[in-house]
């Protein structure tokens, strides 16, 4: 996975491999999603469909305010404003989103962890929340590794420089959530590796891929068992080599084509 193309200039095909993680407005590392990526894509997709699924109830209430309002004397631009239907549903929803967004944000304000390195000191921060609960140097890194695909968590072993040679205390151990949440989430896991002296995973979407690749070979494997078609290792990485010998035994099994030498029968 980290082989270079021969046909591309190896600066170019390192450059492409090179960690891109996110930076704070001070120029740290963020080892993890930060609080906007992961709050982006609720806000702007989940939040606004289930306002608009709730809107008709938003609205009702407003229907209601904007009655006793109108039995009070009041008859401003507000009131022609919420007057349609269409607007008490539209302000509804709206208001709606907006509850949720905040509702939302607030607790993941106050428990988001990442872990933030500055790469000219070697320091290593662990943030929960607004707070710094634990400090590190990158030498006192012993492993830092995680998953690449999403719902992942990475594992970050720190230990004092002392107790690493005399075999001390056991080492802290910090845990940063969703670190495969995206590209630049997983690269500040790559650049706080490579800044400790270990060695830099690959770059995510050559793992996600890999990983998947896996996934269908077990998933072929088990179609292949149930047949009772004999398994070759080339299947695991050529998918139309399998497919073709899938559909040949399926043939076979259904009578449509002869039988060769060690085929099920049906």
């Amino acid at each position: 996975m980290n082989a270079v193309d021969p046909e591309q200039p190896a600066d170019t095909a390192l450059a492409a491999d090179a960690p891109q993680p996110r930076r704070t407005r001070r120029g740290a590392v963020i080892v993890g999603p930060s609080i906007g990526a992961r709050y982006r894509p609720g806000a702007l997709i989940g939040l606004p469909l289930i306002s608009l699924v709730l809107s008709p109830f938003a609205g009702a209430g407003i229907q209601q305010w904007l009655a006793a309002r109108t039995r009070t004397g009041h008859e401003g631009r507000l009131e022609q404003l919420l007057a349609p239907a269409w607007s008490q549903l539209l302000i509804g929803w709206l208001l709606l989103w907006a509850l949720f967004a905040l509702w939302a944000i607030v607790p993941m304000l106050l428990t988001h962890r990442v872990a933030l390195l500055e790469q000219s000191t070697g320091v290593l921060l662990l943030r929960r929340g607004p707070r710094t609960v634990d400090r590190a140097e990158t030498d006192e890194i012993e492993y830092a590794v995680g998953e690449a695909e999403r719902g992942s968590i990475a594992l970050i072993g720190v230990r004092a420089a002392g107790e690493r040679r005399r075999g001390g205390q056991e080492e802290r151990r910090w845990v940063i959530p969703e670190i495969g949440w995206d590209d630049a989430s997983f690269d500040g896991l790559r650049t706080l590796q490579s800044a400790a002296g270990l060695r830099p995973a690959p770059p995510r979407p050559a793992l996600v891929a890999e990983a998947r690749r896996r996934r269908r070979a077990e998933l072929h494997r088990e179609y292949a068992r149930r047949l009772g078609m004999p398994w070759k290792e080339e299947y695991a990485r050529d998918e139309e080599a399998f497919q073709a010998e899938f559909d040949r035994i399926r043939r076979v099994l259904g009578g449509k084509e002869p039988a060769r030498p060690g085929d099920p029968r049906p």
